[in-house]
């Protein structure tokens, strides 16, 4: 019996030293994984800043190329009154020529 209590306890240990094995490379591996996580971290603010300052840029120059854009249909515009004006005036020459 005492043999036994023995076996027993014994393989309690060793199932407890193994399991205190396994939580202290766990705990070291999650040690790596958030030190990775820190250096990751800092990298990402660092792309997040720069498309940031990208967006900033390419909205400007959307307001900048939206603006042209308006004034070229302002122009557009200007431009089909003349075409018309002009066609109806050669259409006037024609008449009197004829």
């Amino acid at each position: 019996m005492l043999g036994k209590k023995k076996d027993t306890l014994v393989n309690a240990k060793e199932k407890y030293e193994g399991g205190v094995s396994k939580l202290n490379e766990t705990s070291a591996l999650v040690a790596d994984i958030e030190a990775e996580l820190k250096i990751s971290s800092v990298e990402v603010e660092k792309i997040k800043k720069a498309a940031d300052e990208q967006a900033t840029i390419v909205g400007a120059e959307k307001e900048i190329v939206d603006a042209e854009a308006a004034k070229a249909n302002i122009e557009s515009a200007k431009c089909a009154i003349i075409a018309t004006n002009v066609a109806a005036e050669m259409a006037s020459v024609q008449a009197d020529l004829d």
